[in-house]
């Protein structure tokens, strides 16, 4: 049954499921953001924050795979992944709370097995909802635009749920704030991070088009996935693009040691990343005249021209930076926001090919791109800063040169790279999917689909 708009969902649908980013946007940002500032402020040194939180990010990283065959491989009564979602609202605040309530009278022996084991029930508890949340959205609805739009706000309420833990938290843990303590502070979160996802239980529904009847094995799990030429190309790309995106590793660093002023650092990083809020309300609107890979391509070329001119121009006229930042950031919301439509494509042509839906595997694979990213960029940026001539402790030009050609001209190069990637080995175009949705939905016959699929059609 559609609505007056023409959707499947209800707007209490799209309403919960919204609201659901937002919240687990609160408690991403604010784990990831403040847990080293918390350890420090325990009594634990840096050296032994960086080791204790290796195993946590080993296992971080390698889960999302392990998790998505699970959830491809089980079918429970109640749904494919509202179970998952509905246990996420229980668990992500217990062990979010749990993590930040190491008493700071334990030994450090103690203090680093509490961190290591507090910080892995909190990366399950999160990953429970991480693939489903982002698959739920092909089992609320079979419509492509319709998908598109919820996405979009999805992509919205995150990044607005990404700036709360932002500009709260240091208001209220410390002493030039309320001086709450970290447990307080991480116990207010929690219950308003937990009254936002609750509505998701009660609001959303799982319809059945395109459901597997039959447990899959493993193997055919894993095979399938393999078998999906255009989501591993996809995340390829995606994984170049943004292991060279430096901004939010580095912004503090420019702004400190080749700005002179650290201050700076959340004028330029809101200036990059505000753009997203208006690309989240503007794309969906676009998507129904211009197929999303081609706004993609030019979200991406936008990212990467615009870095590389910054380069050349330099950073010496603040406006100037601010301006050139803001279109860049045009650019990178245009990828962030179309990034995430991408999967559901990607799970409709493995489904039209195999028979088979793995919405699971697949969905992980962009949870576990993105969370490599985050375990490499860090890292990597780093590196090559130190091999560029940067050092905190003895500033020269050498040293700010090498951290303006990482924080402008590398990404460019990045973008770059992935541009030709796409172009050349992603075929998958709005049209056809829509076909090829219609067709695993038992709209129309596999014939029928094969007759109206394009030109492109020998690539599938």
């Amino acid at each position: 049954m559609k609505t007056s708009l023409g959707y499947q969902t209800a707007p209490k649908e799209r309403f919960g499921y919204g609201l659901y980013y937002f919240a687990q946007n609160i408690f991403y940002t604010f784990v990831t953001t403040y847990v080293a500032t918390y350890l420090l402020n325990n009594g634990m040194n840096e050296a032994a924050i960086a080791a204790v939180l290796i195993a946590p990010k080993i296992w971080d990283a390698v889960n999302d795979p392990i998790f998505g065959v699970i959830v491809d491989k089980l079918k429970l009564k109640s749904g494919r992944f509202l179970p998952w979602i509905k246990a996420s609202v229980a668990f992500i605040p217990i062990t979010t709370v749990i993590l930040f309530a190491m008493p700071s009278t334990l030994p450090d022996w103690a203090k680093s097995l509490w961190v290591i084991a507090a910080y892995i029930i909190w990366d399950i508890s999160y990953t429970m909802c991480d693939a489903p949340i982002f698959a739920l959205a092909t089992t609320m609805t079979s419509d492509i635009q319709e998908r598109t739009s919820i996405y979009s706000m999805s992509r919205f309420t995150g990044t607005l749920g990404s700036f709360i833990p932002m500009v709260a938290v240091p208001l209220m843990y410390g002493e030039n704030g309320l001086n709450l303590g970290w447990f307080v502070t991480a116990a207010i979160v929690c219950s308003v991070g937990f009254a936002l996802m609750l509505p998701i239980c009660f609001t959303v529904k799982e319809r059945s088009h395109a459901q597997i009847e039959e447990s899959q094995s493993v193997g055919s799990i894993l095979k399938g996935f393999a078998g999906n030429k255009f989501l591993l190309v996809f995340y390829l790309a995606v994984f170049i693009i943004n292991v060279t995106n430096t901004i939010q590793v580095l912004n503090p660093i420019f702004c400190q040691y080749v700005l002179g002023n650290e201050t700076l650092a959340t004028a330029l990083l809101v200036a990059v990343m505000g753009p997203i809020l208006i690309d989240a309300l503007v794309i969906p609107k676009i998507t129904k005249k211009v197929d999303k890979f081609y706004l993609y391509i030019g979200a991406v070329s936008l990212y990467s021209v615009i870095s590389f001119i910054q380069y050349f121009v330099g950073y010496s006229n603040m406006a100037v930076l601010i301006a050139t930042l803001v279109i860049k950031g045009i650019g990178l919301g245009g990828m962030t926001v179309l990034g995430a439509m991408f999967t559901p494509d990607c799970v409709e042509y493995g489904h039209y090919k195999s028979g088979r839906r793995n919405d699971g595997i697949s969905f992980s694979i962009q949870t576990f791109v993105n969370k490599l990213v985050a375990a490499v960029v860090t890292s990597l940026s780093m590196a090559m800063i130190s091999a560029l001539g940067f050092d905190s402790a003895n500033v020269t030009q050498q040293g700010m040169d090498g951290v303006w050609f990482m924080f402008t001209l590398f990404a460019a190069i990045g973008s770059a790279i992935a541009i030709p990637i796409l172009l050349v080995l992603y075929k998958l175009r709005d049209k056809d999917v829509r076909l090829m949705s219609m067709c695993n939905n038992g709209e129309i016959t596999r014939e029928e689909c094969e007759a109206n699929l394009s030109e492109m059609k020998k690539y599938y």
